[in-house]
């Protein structure tokens, strides 16, 4: 995270003192609320979409996801995951009321790369948003409807889930992703398994240095576009 000057060291700067005050002064976006805010807007990928993005050298894994929430996932899948999570995903509101869009989910492909991106790990969550919301402008330069997100746990347990239906093994194996959701006392959600042999879990990991096992797994969705 870049250092800021503090107040007084802009005095007698003049002109690029005045400047980078009011830089600074720029309120800070949310990414947490404004991805919440665009999960509503999310919609299937056309095939031709997933095909450029193929074709741009995008090697992505397209995985379902319901319009389901993680209480009602584990619900259904009791022995999928960690005991107690069942009891634990209805005492969560935000694992209980937390519906993403029916639509499939881009994840790089971890046949021939890592589902997190590079440098990751040992972050912030709010790290994890930033370095997501920086790849999206990457992403969303070149395809304008495309949009690289933080998801919510049941979308990344889908996803696991989905994935170990068609390979028989989970696509989180030694980590977890940090999670949009936040949990009573506990912070940033994050989910997924910390060796092949785990079930699937979530849990929460309050300590702002972040962790080893711990990284920024985009999800690559589409939006609709007010214009069309």
């Amino acid at each position: 995270m870049l250092n800021r000057l503090e107040a007084n060291d802009l005095e007698g700067v003049g002109t690029l003192g005045s400047l980078t005050a009011r830089k600074d002064a720029t309120p800070k976006v949310d990414l947490r609320q404004r991805t919440y805010e665009l999960l509503p807007f999310v919609r299937k990928p056309l095939k031709k979409e997933k095909e450029a993005l193929g074709e741009q050298g995008f090697d992505l894994l397209w995985l379902p996801v319901k319009t389901e929430s993680y209480a009602q996932v584990v619900a259904q899948n009791p022995a999928f995951f960690w005991d107690g999570q069942v009891k634990y995903a209805k005492s969560e509101t935000a694992l209980r009321d937390i519906f993403p869009v029916a639509t499939e989910v881009g994840f790089f492909n971890p046949v021939t790369s890592e589902l997190a991106l590079p440098d990751s790990f040992y972050i912030s969550p709010d790290g994890h948003l930033q370095k997501i919301d920086d790849y999206s402008l990457t992403l969303s330069a070149e395809f304008p409807e495309a949009r690289a997100i933080m998801l919510p746990v049941t979308a990344y347990a889908q996803a696991d889930m989905a994935y170990q239906n068609q390979t028989g093994e989970g696509l989180f194996i030694n980590f977890f992703a940090r999670a949009l959701d936040i949990l009573s006392g506990a912070g940033a959600a994050n989910a997924g398994r910390a060796n092949p042999k785990r079930r699937f879990g979530v849990g929460g990991w309050v300590e702002d240095f972040g962790s080893p096992r711990i990284g920024a797994v985009p999800g690559i969705v589409f939006v609709q576009n007010e214009d069309k």
